[in-house]
């Protein structure tokens, strides 16, 4: 129950403001006049209503205003907010085919996110404090969709209001969230108009708030918006203070406390130490298995027992170095591979494996491709006591790698979103005998997305075709293929196995697609009609020549493209971390599967399409990590398909492929009917879409 007696008194009450004394600039930058402190704090301080449409919200907005949303609220202010819930495509659609009634699967999901705000500490006072706002009536919440169910409300105004009758309104890229209105946050923008000033600012305004109002009556003809469910209401409002006196909302509260496991991770840790402490962990990215195997191994570091953790490449091995460091900084660290040789130093890496638990808490860090070799398995001192931890541990059952196998261990944990080797079941079940099974429950793509630890994605097919020359080439270079497969001898299973020949000729025909002329207009086109400024779009090419050529078209059109590639000078850090703060189109090579990451990344257009599920499954998953205010993520892929299934036969075996990601890539999206004209297609040329598999290759680096 709310206490409300105190909160208001009559100077409350008689309370006007005067916004007119305010001296408003037209424009606020975050980062050049930070809004937050300039212009945010003081219109709450001069206003008694606060009107505002935002795509999403977040409770962490009180922390940047500090105590003026608190103030406002303790003066008789109120602040009335419509803003987007987060559903999933399926959950619209199942609303408006009456499947299901859009009460229930609302509350549904505002109940999860308020549960899941409310078990986070670093957001769990924040959203007491949103839920004692709305319970004293200060705060009031209506949710819109758009009627035609087509994309999301994402609109971005504002209104102040005082007594006097004075009014102030923005528009801009702002969310009302932390990152939109403090300077550590994203890059936003607003434009500022003040009624005073007359003219066309009050024009302006009039029409902000007449279209604000328009919504709130819940009679706008585009938007359907209406109140917050009382369920989900009732939710919130149990987590109240029992009033505003309750509210410091002091900095401290803000103080986000060393990571400490969520519960799924500690299911997993669970699971895995009931199946003798082996197992694999298949767990989608975004759902901090990294952080999970950490906490594993602090528990076998705590006995002073030695660890080695393996990963696939260099840019992996810093990863985990700095994040060992960072959790358990009083373990001894050696580093092997990737230019690290101290391993070699006499009697070192026996030493760092040695059963002694005197010798204390000891972490090996080493390249798969190092941790193979003979000279490292035979300095490395094997048993029971040593555990092993295999990152991407698909890639541990290579044949060169699988060599890890023969080293004597105790514990086995082994991390991968997709554990199974494609093409590969020898290596596969090499793998799964070594490490151990999958330890349940996996953890999928949706799960990590319903979790909140991913965003969700829009997903938009680009159907093209190969040029006159490019399918000429494709049909020479698969009749090759063709005749030297068929000059190998067949083996005890009645199959021709593919020669080193035919593998380089295949590798020659695929990027015959994924170097198709026609994805340099596709490039070109899409960003045109899709980039807006403040958005982070990553241009995913296959190699430095379409790079290039990428680049010198984008720039053509007025497009200014920086571009990222392992084989950068000096400047590849620093132009990562300019994108990483100020967004804009990104042309890159790679750089998702080697690990790379930019969350931040709200745009993707993949070029370079490969036909290995693992790895489009991998970069999807790095597009869609989460970062502050990035609400959706969106992907657009270029398709290759054949003109006609008669003349283009050959092309039917590419179709297929690019057929597997794509419906893939639409089974989760939000808007899963992007796939549609694909599938279309497929139909049409004698193709049952539901009947594909995903037989691709393991390409081992």
């Amino acid at each position: 129950m709310i206490d409300k007696s105190g909160e208001q008194n009559e100077e409350v009450a008689q309370f006007l403001g005067d916004l007119a004394v305010l001296r408003l600039k037209t424009e606020y930058r975050s980062i050049k006049e930070s809004p937050a402190t300039a212009f945010y704090r003081p219109c709450l301080q001069h206003s008694i209503r606060y009107k505002r449409a935002a795509g999403y919200f977040r409770s962490t907005v009180f922390f940047v205003t500090g105590g003026s949303v608190v103030e406002f609220a303790r003066r008789g202010g109120k602040m009335l907010l419509i803003c987007s819930p987060e559903l999933e495509e399926g959950d619209i659609d199942a609303i408006a085919l009456g499947y299901a009634k859009k009460s229930e699967v609302v509350v549904d999901r505002l109940t999860s996110q308020i549960d899941r705000m409310l078990s986070d500490d670093a957001t769990a006072y924040q959203t007491r404090v949103l839920a004692t706002l709305v319970a004293i009536g200060a705060l009031e919440v209506k949710l819109a969709f758009r009627a035609d169910r087509k994309g999301l409300y994402h609109e971005k105004i504002g209104i102040f209001v005082d007594g006097l009758g004075n009014r102030v309104s923005f528009k801009g890229s702002a969310n009302e969230t932390w990152s939109a209105w403090d300077p550590s946050g994203n890059f936003e923008s607003i434009e500022v108009f003040c009624s005073w000033r007359g003219g066309l600012e009050a024009e302006r305004i009039a029409k902000h708030e007449t279209h604000f109002d328009l919504l709130w009556s819940e009679t706008d003809p585009d938007i359907e918006v209406f109140s917050f469910p009382s369920l989900a209401l009732d939710r919130l409002k149990q987590a109240a203070f029992k009033g505003l006196s309750d509210v410091t909302g002091t900095p401290s509260q803000l103080t986000i406390a060393k990571r400490e496991p969520m519960s799924h991770q500690l299911r997993a840790i669970a699971g895995w130490e009931e199946q003798g402490s082996r197992g694999i962990f298949e767990h989608a990215t975004g759902s901090g298995k990294t952080f999970t195997a950490i906490v594993a191994l602090s528990r076998h570091l705590d006995k002073g027992l030695p660890v080695l953790v393996l990963v696939p490449s260099q840019l992996l091995l810093v990863q985990w170095a700095k994040e060992l460091r960072d959790e358990v900084p009083s373990a001894a660290l050696l580093l092997a591979g990737a230019g690290n040789n101290d391993w070699k130093l006499p009697r070192r890496l026996k030493s760092m494996t040695d059963r002694d638990p005197a010798l204390g808490a000891r972490l090996v860090l080493a390249t798969m491709q190092t941790a193979s070799s003979p000279e490292f398995l035979g300095k490395v001192s094997g048993g029971d006591h040593l555990m092993i931890v295999g990152d991407e541990v698909h890639q541990s059952g290579s044949p060169r790698n699988s060599r890890i196998y023969d080293l004597a261990t105790g514990p086995r944990l082994g991390l991968s979103a997709t554990p199974t080797r494609y093409g590969d079941p020898e290596g596969t079940a090499n793998m799964f005998r070594y490490f151990g099974p999958v330890v349940p429950p996996s953890i999928t793509l949706n799960d990590a997305i319903e979790a909140g630890r991913l965003v969700p994605y829009e997903y938009f097919p680009h159907p093209m075709h190969l040029s006159a020359t490019e399918a000429a080439e494709w049909t020479d270079l698969s009749r090759a293929i063709q005749l030297e497969i068929a000059r190998q001898r067949t083996d005890e299973n009645g199959r021709k196995p593919i020669s080193e020949r035919a593998k380089m000729l295949l590798i020659r025909r695929s990027r015959i697609a994924k170097k198709a002329s026609a994805k340099i207009d596709l490039a070109v086109q899409v960003l045109k009609d899709h980039f807006e400024d403040g958005q982070s779009w990553l241009v995913y090419c296959e190699d430095s020549d379409q790079l290039g050529v990428v680049l010198n078209n984008l720039k053509s059109v007025g497009i200014d493209a920086v571009e990222y590639h392992s084989s950068m000078s000096g400047d590849r850090d620093e132009t990562l971390l300019w994108y990483r703060k100020f967004g804009g189109v990104l042309v890159s090579i790679r750089c998702l599967d080697e690990g790379v990451d930019i969350p931040s990344i709200s745009h993707a257009l993949i070029l370079a399409s490969s036909q290995n599920p693992r790895q489009f499954i991998q970069r999807r998953g790095r597009v869609l990590r989460k970062s502050p205010d990035k609400d959706i993520a969106v992907i657009h892929d270029a398709i290759v398909v054949p003109v006609s299934a008669e003349q283009e036969q050959d092309q039917m075996g590419l179709l297929k492929a690019e057929l597997v990601r794509s419906i893939e890539f639409s089974s989760h999206a939000i808007n899963r009917a992007g796939g549609a004209e694909l599938r279309a297609i497929a139909i049409e040329m004698g193709i049952d879409p539901d009947t594909l598999s995903d037989d691709g290759i393991e390409s081992d680096d």
